[in-house]
């Protein structure tokens, strides 16, 4: 007895020891470079809330650029930003802190993250019997997404706290205060809602009923502080993309998922994934879907009907791992979720005697969240292993049998979902690759527009860490030099001037001579206030965009004269891109980003019509030369996709059908048109693409 008691303590006393060291390395490594810089996420959900404070409908904060002026007005110590995937909910717990500047506002937030750190400790102490230094060290074992989650200063402890607390409230007997509180979870991030599968399961009806109430409450909530057209966006273009894995580098295994691998064995794309294992979009949506539904599968088939203590502690903390097996894009800060599964699993495997296999949890749960060396991080998939190993180890250890009444059923709704996911996979694949062979030269991060500047053509793009316009030539890619970002460029073929919008506290727009364009010692002019300038054809026409007195309004320039104001523009709806004719006056597309439309407006008279016979959610006008034809894009089923219109005899044709966007075109002549496509890329950061089939003048 007595060697047992001092092993006891000798144990006791290396955990402590040991949970030392682990804190000692989070405040060294995490907590204090955090405190000092400013990182991805948080500046993302601090925009956002900052701009809701300032009025500024949401409705446009996917668009890349959009949202990187935003940042760039406010003055945030951040070189890029993004709000895509994010639900619009992301920006709520950001708006009283949106009264700080951006560095106070993460120290606060940090703060919090503590605070949450140890309800978490507090609620599983409540639900579990290991010792406090046992769940200290289980709890800083997850020291890389514990690190990212508070360096980036992001959601995903908050997450970790809601998730505890509705195993507590469940472990309690509150089955609608555990269906709510992981609603609030989904309106963060939308991976907890599919804890309704698990409740649907096991037939926690109060669960589903928290969920769905709860669910539809937020959803009123947001849409009342926030707009429905943002979540419309959400919800129409950003979901879809966000659940296939088609953001932020679909093809890297880094991400550790299963969709990305899928991605990167069987779906090529000319610069992000140019050498695929098989080139089959077929065999990628089946084998997507054969990997989906065995790992979901293999969970509802282990969960029996016994309603024992020790079957809820199994089945959320199996099912923890499962929702990142499920994923399309965890990336090492989603684990911090491991933690519940850690602490609860050990706790269960400990109660009955099995040692070996908590030993083994514990094992697997470190490799999935330790530190991974950079070239392993990007070629091996060691995070998503240790995953997949710990989850196969809680499915064998599952105290429930399912009889073969439910295996048959649940054998029969395999195969109905393994058929839809593919026929779904199939349909988000069809035509991805219709514009890759007519792509003009390989893109950085992204491009947003595409124009002729003479013989030559100029983007606008996403570098590394800036926002440049770069120039073209003979398959050269010649980057402008500039300390801001440049977030719109006008130029045309007959055009003597590059006109682009450079960003800092304040949008400014300047000009260079077309020769100039591309060279290092080339000093831009400096034009005038505003933003997202165009031009006409000839270069005569230049209009652009100013905020005066908390409004947009339209500015004229014609032949390099001082601009003046459009008249009728403040009968417009809002502006979100604008087209030039020969004669000067204006296609604008105006409303809100969530359902635009066409307008004319006549630049003498101030006369403005609505374009009705162009139908549907349309955006991006670009006028022809000739001004015979003007080609826009309009949102088909989530997507945007390119169309060119006579403006005589009323005829459209559609240039193009994949489940991406087609965005931003402009005419090189009458007859050809360059435009941007996502396809095969991270939503919104496109590559340049010609037209492949000729207009009639």
């Amino acid at each position: 007895m007595q060697e047992t008691a001092h092993n006891s303590r000798v144990m006791v006393t290396v955990e402590w020891v040991l949970f030392a060291a682990l804190l000692a390395v989070f405040g060294v490594k995490g907590f204090l470079p955090a405190w000092r810089i400013l990182n991805t996420d948080f500046p993302n959900y601090y925009v956002a809330a900052s701009i809701h404070r300032q009025g500024i409908p949401l409705d446009r904060a996917y668009e890349w650029r959009w949202f990187q002026r935003q940042k760039d007005h406010l003055q945030v110590e951040q070189s890029l930003v993004g709000f895509a995937p994010h639900p619009p909910m992301c920006a709520l717990p950001m708006l009283p802190l949106a009264r700080l500047s951006a560095l106070e506002a993460k120290r606060v937030w940090l703060l919090l993250n503590l605070v949450f750190l140890v309800v978490v400790m507090l609620l599983l102490r409540k639900v579990t019997r290991l010792s406090w230094a046992r769940m200290l060290v289980l709890t800083f074992l997850c020291m890389l997404p514990l690190r990212a989650n508070f360096l980036f200063g992001q959601y995903y402890v908050v997450i970790l706290m809601l998730l505890c607390g509705a195993y507590y409230a469940a472990h309690r007997g509150w089955g609608f205060t555990s269906g709510g509180l992981l609603a609030v979870a989904a309106s963060l991030k939308i991976f907890p809602a599919f804890f309704l599968i698990l409740f649907l399961r096991t037939r926690n009806w109060r669960g589903v009923a928290g969920m769905v109430a709860t669910g539809a409450g937020l959803m009123a909530l947001s849409i009342a502080i926030f707009g429905w057209g943002v979540h419309k966006i959400y919800l129409l273009e950003v979901l879809p993309r966000a659940m296939r894995g088609d953001l932020l580098g679909p093809y890297t295994l880094q991400w550790n998922s299963f969709t990305a691998i899928c991605h990167r064995l069987f779906l090529a794309e000319p610069e992000l994934n140019p050498t695929p294992l098989l080139n089959s979009p077929a065999v990628y949506a089946l084998a997507q879907a054969i990997l989906a539904t065995i790992l979901l599968f293999s969970f509802l088939l282990s969960t029996g009907e016994d309603d024992t203590p020790q079957v809820p502690a199994w089945e959320w903390a199996t099912f923890m791992p499962l929702l990142l097996l499920l994923s399309s894009m965890p990336s090492h800060y989603h684990y911090c979720i491991l933690i519940f599964t850690a602490i609860v699993a050990v706790d269960w495997l400990l109660k009955t005697g099995r040692w070996r296999s908590a030993a083994g949890v514990v094992l697997l749960f470190a490799i999935a969240c330790c530190p991974v060396p950079g070239s392993a991080r990007v070629n091996l998939p060691v995070r998503l292993t240790g995953l997949v190993f710990l989850y196969v180890l809680l499915l064998w250890v599952s105290p429930g049998r399912t009889g073969s009444r439910v295996w048959k059923l649940g054998s029969s709704l395999a195969v109905v979902f393994l058929i839809l996911l593919t026929v779904s996979n199939l349909r988000a694949q069809r035509n991805r690759t219709e514009d890759f062979s007519r792509r003009l030269v390989s893109p950085g991060l992204g491009t947003f527009s595409v124009a002729r500047a003479g013989d030559r053509m100029v983007f606008d793009e996403m570098a590394d860490r800036a926002y440049a316009m770069v120039v073209g030539s003979e398959g050269r890619r010649d980057p402008t030099t500039g300390a801001e970002d440049v977030l719109s460029i006008a130029a045309g073929p007959q055009s003597p001037y590059v006109y682009f919008e450079l960003t800092g506290r304040s949008s400014q727009i300047f000009r260079l001579p077309v020769p100039q364009i591309g060279r290092p010692d080339a000093i831009p002019e400096y034009f005038a206030e505003g933003h997202d300038p165009a031009m006409s054809v000839d270069g005569r026409s230049l209009v652009y965009l100013r905020e005066e007195n908390s409004q947009t309004i339209i500015l004229l320039s014609e032949n390099g004269a001082a601009a003046v104001p459009v008249h009728g523009f403040e009968k417009l709806s809002g502006v979100l891109e604008m087209t030039v004719t020969a004669e000067g006056n204006l296609i604008v597309a105006s409303g809100g980003a969530a359902d635009p439309h066409l307008c004319r407006v006549d630049t003498a008279s101030g006369e403005v019509g609505v374009l009705s016979e162009i139908n549907g959610a349309v955006r991006y006008p670009a006028i022809s030369p000739d001004g015979k034809h003007v080609a826009f894009s309009r949102r088909e089923s989530g997507s945007w996709h390119l169309f060119v219109r006579d403006m005589a005899g009323g005829t459209e044709q559609q240039l193009t059908s994949a489940a991406c966007n087609a965005t931003s075109p402009s005419w090189e002549d009458s007859q050809s048109v360059v435009y941007v496509s996502d396809c095969g890329r991270t939503l919104g950061l496109s590559a340049p693409v010609r037209t492949a089939m000729k207009f009639a003048p």
